[in-house]
């Protein structure tokens, strides 16, 4: 009898390896080589299926794809086991590994990473302060903490960071560019930007990054974390007399509830204040993002040429009575 032979879309569902990470470890590791059909479509049998599963559950454990993918499928159980039982444990191995894609960075994000890769935060300050100071500080925002994340997210896919890694990046960037906006913010009669994610956005980081963008660029910044209702979003920009407001939308892609909460926003907001929104996600939310005639960003130039033409317009008359304006930016 014939071995059953799976698509990559059963062996990924049977594994918990994404496709794409799959791809990944094929390619740049040679972690294991599926059998092809005659029009090369990948065929995997059960004992590929395992070695992804054993994969999976070491890089899970902490252990760097690089550093496994070349170990034999039973080595991988003995790891598996151990690292279950006691947490990750260090290999030697013998082989020469690829080099890391870090080394192909600019310095100041290699300098950055490697603050990262040792969980040191004040190390990562003074690499950021460093690259602030060679750049400047929008420089340092565009041309390292925005590469240094998406880069950081790539390794996180392929398994070469765990979780923990990427979460202590996300909160250590978090913390340094906040700091930033709270204690540098702009004069109190510069315009008013909330900077938020939707109701459903959990991921932070990009309305984080657009908060230090438009303080850097002399805007008073309120700050209102993630996944936050319309009605709240559109009740603090008119308690604030905000002129704008921006949105990040990372993840999910396919929401069905978002487009109404956008739809809402907007009705709810004074025609006024404009919606700028940014992030990967945003095309799985294109159709709602134009009816709402919002403005979307595909970079942090994009961004800054935003800030900039909504200053230059100049302020609006207000569509409400508003007697206090002072949200305090929050650590939500």
């Amino acid at each position: 009898m014939s071995e059953v032979r799976y698509s990559i879309k059963i062996a990924s569902e049977r594994s918990g390896v994404s496709s794409h990470l799959i791809r990944m470890w094929e390619k740049r590791y040679g972690a294991l080589v599926p059998a092809r059909t005659e029009t090369n479509r990948r065929l995997y049998s059960d004992e590929n299926v395992e070695r992804l599963s054993l994969l999976f559950n070491c890089t899970q454990a902490g252990h760097r794809i690089g550093n496994i993918a070349g170990l034999s499928t039973a080595t991988l159980r003995k790891l598996a086991q151990e690292s279950a039982a006691a947490g990750p444990v260090e290999l030697e191995v013998a082989t020469a590994l690829p080099p890391s894609p870090a080394d192909e960075l600019p310095a100041e994000i290699q300098r950055a990473f490697r603050a990262i890769d040792a969980m040191d935060a004040e190390a990562l300050r003074g690499a950021l302060d460093a690259a602030s100071l060679e750049l400047g500080y929008q420089g340092m925002l565009t041309k390292v903490v925005v590469p240094l994340m998406q880069h950081i997210g790539r390794l996180w896919c392929e398994g070469e960071l765990t979780a923990a890694f990427e979460h202590f990046a996300s909160a250590a960037l978090r913390t340094y560019l906040l700091g930033h906006v709270q204690s540098y913010g702009a004069s109190r009669n510069a315009p008013v930007i909330l900077t938020v994610t939707p109701s459903g956005q959990l991921h932070e980081f990009g309305a984080v990054v657009s908060a230090a963008a438009a303080n850097s660029a002399g805007w008073h910044v309120i700050h209102l974390g993630p996944s936050l209702p319309a009605a709240e979003i559109a009740g603090a920009a008119i308690r604030s007399e905000a002129s704008m407001v921006a949105l990040s939308l990372v993840h999910p892609p396919d929401d069905p509830d978002l487009p109404g909460q956008l739809r809402m926003l907007r009705r709810l907001l004074p025609a006024r204040v404009g919606i700028v929104v940014g992030g990967r996600a945003m095309e799985g939310y294109r159709q709602a993002l134009e009816e709402i005639k919002a403005q979307t960003v595909t970079d942090m130039g994009e961004f800054y040429e935003a800030l900039q033409t909504a200053r230059r317009k100049g302020p609006r008359s207000s569509d409400h009575e508003v007697k206090d304006r002072s949200l305090s930016p929050t650590g939500s």
